[in-house]
């Protein structure tokens, strides 16, 4: 009976491991920051019009602990945020990951700062992080 514990503590860790890799670049977001994610090829318009969205809407990214991430080329960071993601990188996709780390918006479309502060306000971290605010 031993054998099959040890086997099986192995297993898990393995398991574990491979899973922590896949999320590592996002990982260092959790419970700090809400990640808005853009996956598309490098020079991707869409890609580009949501970085414009975000920097021009970035004192309301700011307060509500939103940072920008994007997986754009074929680096080993991007390849494990699309992996994490279920994204494959030849098309555009946006993502808000939450600071929980489940993801809250998933769009093929750029989602204007409006709509992204309507459903993070929504969220109930946020609305406590507002009730504490004030």
């Amino acid at each position: 009976m031993p054998l099959p514990t040890l086997a099986t503590m192995i297993l898990t860790v393995t398991i574990m491991t491979t899973n922590e890799g896949k999320a590592a670049p996002l990982d260092q977001f959790l419970w700090k920051s809400r990640v808005l994610v853009v996956v598309a090829p490098v020079g991707d318009p869409a890609a580009e019009e949501q970085r414009r969205i975000y920097n021009a809407a970035a004192k309301g990214m700011s307060e509500r602990a939103i940072v920008l991430s994007e997986a754009l080329d074929g680096s080993e960071r991007s390849r494990q945020i699309r992996s994490r993601l279920d994204a494959d990188g030849r098309r555009f996709q946006v993502f808000l990951v939450g600071k929980d780390g489940n993801t809250a918006i998933s769009s093929d479309k750029p989602v204007s700062a409006d709509y992204l502060f309507g459903k993070v306000d929504a969220m109930p971290m946020r609305r406590d992080e507002m009730r504490r605010a004030r």
